[in-house]
């Protein structure tokens, strides 16, 4: 079995795919067009090994209004779960939300409540774009309390606030094959990485239908989950709404997929689905 809290983390950093190039301050300007209060996504997360495919886990994402700081703000919240059968084995109860500003999409405050198997990692960001600093609590199993100031580059984003901002990005600018870097907060760290984007194409999600998609590969961080490389692959519905529909990637033991099962609230007719 894989460590499905990493992946699962990995799902969450590949969404991102192109626009947080640190050089590229145009992304302040964008309004969001793609999603809306009510929208929710949810993903059933398999896993290969040999011959066998496994559904392990859900992952699901919701928008919420709500107010941070005394104001209005998008709640967005990322939760993943191991299915009951797998829980003894290695249990996950994880829970990612961002309060973002509802012009700029940027994030104000972002809480990471993670239970790993019993390992707790509870980590809440403060946003403060005016002095390009980002302020961290930390709390670990086993270890300090901990507290950091992060000098960041505007605009950065969490890793959840993050996916629905580039799903307000217009993919009819980028040609294919062309490699788009972004950078992200995570861990206290910036991390740098890249998507190259393929062009489009078709897509059937098991139980949902066949879809017309924008289609992006990504480089992964090597470590003990993934090789490293250009390995990851994500399929992202052609039409307004932008939602990832499916995404793979080989790790050092298996395959791992992550799929559409569920949607509701969209702001826009789902027109990429072209065969249910």
């Amino acid at each position: 079995m894989f460590n499905f809290v990493k992946f699962y983390l990995s799902i969450i950093l590949l969404f991102t795919f192109s626009f947080l190039n640190a050089q590229n301050n145009s992304t302040h300007e964008l309004s969001n067009i793609a999603f809306k209060a009510g929208e929710n996504l949810n993903y059933v997360i398999t896993y290969n090994w040999f011959l066998v495919w496994t559904d392990v886990g859900e992952v699901k994402f919701e928008v919420t209004n709500d107010k941070k700081f005394n104001k209005n703000v998008l709640m967005l919240r990322g939760t993943g779960i191991t299915f009951p059968f797998y829980d003894w084995f290695y249990q996950v109860r994880d829970v990612y939300t961002s309060w973002i500003e509802p012009e700029s999409l940027l994030p104000v405050y972002f809480h990471r409540d993670v239970n790993e198997d019993g390992y707790i990692i509870d980590h809440k960001y403060t946003f403060d774009l005016n002095k390009k600093q980002a302020y961290l609590e930390s709390i670990k199993s086993r270890k300090p309390l901990r507290y950091d100031t992060i000098p960041i580059q505007n605009p950065t984003h969490d890793v959840i606030s993050v996916i629905y901002q580039a799903r307000n990005i217009d993919f009819s600018k980028y040609k294919k094959d062309e490699i788009i870097p972004f950078s992200i907060l995570l861990d206290g760290e910036i991390h740098k990485v890249y998507i190259r984007y393929k062009g489009k194409e078709t897509k059937k999600v098991r139980g949902v239908g066949k879809f017309n998609c924008i289609k992006f590969t990504g480089s992964l961080i090597a470590g003990d989950v993934f090789k490293g490389g250009e390995d990851l692959i994500i399929w992202v519905s052609d039409d307004k709404n932008r939602i990832p529909v499916w995404i793979e990637s080989p790790i050092i033991v298996g395959t791992i997929k992550a799929r559409l099962v569920g949607y509701s609230g969209l702001k826009h007719p789902l027109n990429s689905l072209i065969d249910k």
